[in-house]
């Protein structure tokens, strides 16, 4: 007896981007490091990052319109401040 496996694709799942809310107060007032141009793994040349996320959700013109929208913003977990 033979088994029959499906037939692979080259279509992978990807989850989708977590945001967290973010006080507007605290928005407003602090001086919050939030985006991939704050980060020391961000190459500012290439706009990219040095541990090979996809920074296109956390630069900070994406952030800033992701908070205007919804009041929330994709915070990067490995963000390392200068």
């Amino acid at each position: 007896m033979s088994r029959v496996f499906p037939k692979k694709t080259n279509q992978y799942l990807r989850p989708s981007i977590k945001k967290d809310g973010v006080s507007a107060a605290h928005f407003q007032q602090l001086d919050l490091r939030w985006s991939c141009e704050d980060c020391t793994h961000f190459n500012h040349d290439q706009t990219t990052c040095s541990l090979e996320y996809i920074s296109q959700h956390h630069l900070r013109r994406e952030q800033q319109k992701s908070f205007e929208l919804s009041g929330k913003m994709a915070l990067c977990r490995f963000l390392e401040i200068d």
